[in-house]
């Protein structure tokens, strides 16, 4: 046990000096044991008195108190209270920087004036609070993301949102491997965040322990320079509008040599993950004290990254079924998923998955945002969008969540971009929230070229103007005349039944000329047809029709080659 008073190295060892003398006695030999003083909080450092609205602001804390590791919440925690000009109060973990300072991070959600106190807990009890205040400036910041129907009640549940109501539409990919390694500077950032900006993406599916494991040699130690690794992607991602889904275990950090999976894919648990010096790796999803350090590290993760609008999502574990949780694994997810639930202030939804196109009712049932990974088409580019397609409607059907699908891809990069093209397009159309996260690994399953991101960026074109959470749509019934019995079509219409939108794809080529269309389930009235070129990238000449009295309209499609997508806007009250 040491009595640690945080200030600096110098001052640091002189106050551990005294504690010495005070536990021993000057002759060396023991004193009665007497408790501790309670902890105190010494100095409050902030270097803002001003942040813009959904920007961080930052303390760090000089505290003393008594504990043995400053990553045991059960010894020392750190915890401040924000009150936001409407009164509302937020209550925010602090962290251990593992270098020289404890850190309080926030993201004010409203302008005015945010008053805060900051208390720390040790065995010997909790300090008096030392209170600080800041102005929040207007910004052009959304912040972060939530399910429509938290923000406003009217919005969709199936829809993601910014937390000042703005609506979003997720657009992205799989990067699970180092982002340094596609290229960062200290002026522009990484690159990578760079092009997707550029394409109009928004959303990546991020690994960071797997690229940064920063408990791989200790569970109860973490490495600094792979923490502050994090910060940076964290950082710059929140600059440039990237919402990340933040993974906290990737499979292969939870899976040994006997797991099935390791015959072609080991598992890192003995190289990887800290935990294997406290406990075996069957024990680790159901004993106690696993259970405590696994509290301290999610407590970590929400104190140090949590404060951020990048992080879009908490996905809590990817493809459980490559974990070692065998029968554990439900009430396991269920476990973590609520701690964070419970504890992360942002309230960031939560995720998880199971392995490529295996349904997981118990996991979507406790989960924010519903996902699928889903790989049995990744050698059929036609067939994509048909599976696509039909997982994210049985997701849409099974909960009134947002869904998406978390990973899909081929290792045939010859089926690029067209195995990219339909995903995207049958996802948005047959109503997910985020387009299907293409795998990226710089091997065999490649990298997103310039043609794909072209691509990403012609949907992005077509989603800018769709507040697809206000409009609070419901699945469009479409159907081809059985002459073009080889094209399919799915579709979204809003809940005044006034805007639809739906993609036809043709498994023939050929079979894109003089397509008709009927669609059922639009408001009676006359609507704007406007047909958009799914691989140029732009709209063709727009033109009229009516739906009847019972919402039906019949269309003749302009020629397309592969697949087309079209908006209907009705023109009338």
């Amino acid at each position: 046990m040491s009595y640690v008073s945080i200030l600096s190295p110098k001052l640091n060892s002189i106050v551990c000096l005294a504690c010495c003398l005070l536990l021993t006695g000057c002759a060396g030999g023991p004193t009665p044991a007497t408790p501790l003083p309670a902890p105190r909080i010494l100095e409050l450092q902030q270097e803002q008195t001003e942040v813009p609205r959904y920007e961080k602001f930052e303390i760090a804390v000089m505290l003393e108190a008594t504990y043995d590791n400053p990553y045991d919440a059960r010894q020392v925690a750190l915890t401040a209270t924000f009150t936001g000009p409407d009164g509302r109060m937020w209550v925010v973990p602090g962290f251990w920087d593992g270098e020289e300072s404890w850190r309080v991070r926030f993201t004010p959600s409203a302008e005015g004036e945010w008053r805060y106190s900051v208390v720390v807990r040790d065995r010997y009890g909790e300090s008096e609070p030392q209170t600080g205040r800041f102005t929040c400036l207007p910004s052009d910041r959304h912040g972060w993301l939530q399910v429509g129907h938290w923000i406003d009640p009217a919005y969709s549940p199936r829809y993601l949102v910014y937390h000042d109501g703005t609506p979003f539409y997720g657009i992205g990919h799989c990067i699970a491997f180092p982002l340094m390694s596609y290229g960062w500077d200290e002026r522009t950032g990484f690159a990578l965040f760079n092009t997707m900006v550029a394409h109009g993406e928004n959303m990546l599916v991020y690994w960071p322990i797997y690229s940064n494991p920063f408990f791989a040699a200790r569970y109860d130690r973490y490495s600094v320079p792979d923490m502050k690794v994090i910060d940076l992607v964290v950082e710059d991602a929140a600059r440039k509008g990237i919402h990340l889904v933040f993974t906290i275990w990737n499979h292969d950090l939870l899976r040994d040599e006997t797991h099935p999976w390791s015959r072609t894919n080991m598992g890192v648990w003995a190289t990887h993950n800290g935990f294997r010096e406290l406990v075996s790796l069957r024990s680790f999803f159901t004993d106690e004290e696993a259970w405590a350090w696994q509290e301290n590290l999610y407590r970590y993760i929400i104190a140090r990254w949590g404060y951020s609008p990048a992080i879009g999502l908490w996905q809590t574990v990817s493809e459980i079924e490559g974990t070692n949780a065998g029968m554990n694994a439900n009430s396991w997810h269920k476990r973590v998923n609520d701690y964070f639930v419970a504890h992360d202030p942002y309230r960031h939804p939560t995720t998880a998955s199971k392995a490529g196109d295996a349904w997981w009712p118990a996991g979507y049932a406790v989960m924010d945002v519903a996902q699928m990974h889903s790989y049995d088409s990744q050698n059929d580019a036609p067939g994509t969008g048909p599976l696509i397609a039909r997982w994210t409607r049985r997701m849409w059907e099974a909960q009134a969540k947002p869904n998406f699908i978390g990973e899909f891809g081929t290792t045939n990069q010859r089926l690029h971009p067209e195995l990219l093209h339909n995903a995207v397009w049958a996802a948005l159309s047959a109503g997910a929230a985020a387009t299907p996260m293409e795998w990226n690994d710089q091997g065999s399953w490649g990298r997103m070229t310039e043609e794909m991101y072209k691509h990403m960026s012609d949907l992005a074109t077509f989603v800018s103007d769709l507040p697809l959470a206000y409009l609070n749509p419901v699945p469009l019934n479409v159907s081809v005349s059985v002459k073009h019995g080889s094209l399919s079509g799915w579709g979204l219409v809003s809940a005044d039944k006034k805007l639809a939108l739906f993609w036809i794809q043709a498994r023939n080529p050929a079979m894109g000329e003089n397509v008709q269309v009927t669609v059922t389930g639009l408001a009676p009235g006359e609507y704007l047809v406007r047909p958009f070129d799914t691989w140029e990238g732009a709209y063709l000449a727009e033109s009229r029709a009516s739906a009847d009295h019972s919402g039906q309209m019949k269309l003749t499609l302009p020629y397309f080659d592969k697949d087309i997508a079209v908006r209907l806007e009705k023109t009338e009250p």
